[in-house]
């Protein structure tokens, strides 16, 4: 396999994708509104609602102890990293669903197969070239959205309080789950795109994966589970499983004829 190959398609598809309005848009629009608008909206939560907020959580009877006598600053700490934390965590299966789409799924839907087809590359050096492509600027936005975010949240932490409240171990387990969760979604986009007719489609499929991700905050709120450090290493864990699982049936089952066909 030349990896050269592989490189030179990953720089050319990236190249392509910026270049797109229908997925430079919403690559940019949302990474915008993860970390700029959330910690603003976290911070006005901290300060006019979380009172209210925390009588409503401490009333449930499987409240989590560490936010029944947490003061504006612990909360702001608890919400960041065990509400919005969880939530941030789409963002690597969103932006990867979006381009994976193009990039797989797309070449059907342009009709641009044909000349792939007809370039000697095998079906490994595609591969690996389409999967740069996906996770190289997936990465890159969600490294940027985590720090956007948590630059900002310490900006008013520090204004209000006097101090820092991330990274906080568990934000940076957090933030290592991400490219794992990335891979996770573009094999799933390798499997379903030789099944489907175009970008709609197997965005669709793909964006399933978000749903267990937004159960996480309220297993934290109802006292199911601990967003700690235990956690996060147990969820990287099972990513790598996953990884390697899917990323193997992913391989067997990639013949450049069906994607591109």
């Amino acid at each position: 396999m030349k990896i050269e190959r592989s490189y030179h398609l990953a720089i050319k598809d990236i190249k392509e994708i910026f270049s797109s309005i229908s997925i430079y848009g919403p690559m940019i629009g949302v990474p915008l509104f993860f970390s700029i608008i959330l910690p603003i909206m976290t911070f006005y939560v901290t300060i006019y609602a979380a009172p209210n907020i925390v009588s409503r959580i401490t009333a449930l009877p499987t409240a989590p102890s560490q936010i029944k006598h947490a003061t504006s600053e612990m909360f702001l700490q608890y919400f960041a990293v065990n509400i919005l934390g969880p939530i941030f965590l789409t963002m690597p299966i969103l932006t990867a669903s979006v381009i994976a789409a193009d990039s797989f799924a797309g070449e059907k839907e342009r009709k641009t197969s044909d000349a792939l087809l007809a370039t000697p590359i095998s079906n490994s050096e595609l591969l690996l070239g389409k999967v740069l492509a996906s996770f190289i600027p997936t990465l890159i936005l969600t490294l940027a959205v985590f720090l956007i975010y948590g630059g900002i949240t310490n900006y008013f932490s520090m204004k209000t309080f006097g101090t820092y409240i991330l990274p906080t171990t568990s934000w940076l387990l957090m933030i290592v789950s991400g490219p794992f969760l990335a891979i996770v979604t573009i094999g799933v986009m390798v499997l379903v795109s030789a099944k489907v007719r175009g970008i709609k489609e197997a965005q669709q499929v793909s964006t399933l994966l978000i749903l267990p991700v937004l159960i996480i905050p309220f297993t934290s709120v109802l006292g199911i589970a601990t967003l700690n450090v235990g956690f996060f290493e147990m969820l990287i864990f099972i990513l790598i499983i996953l990884d390697i699982l899917i990323l193997y049936a992913s391989v067997r089952s990639f013949k450049k004829e069906g994607i591109l066909g």
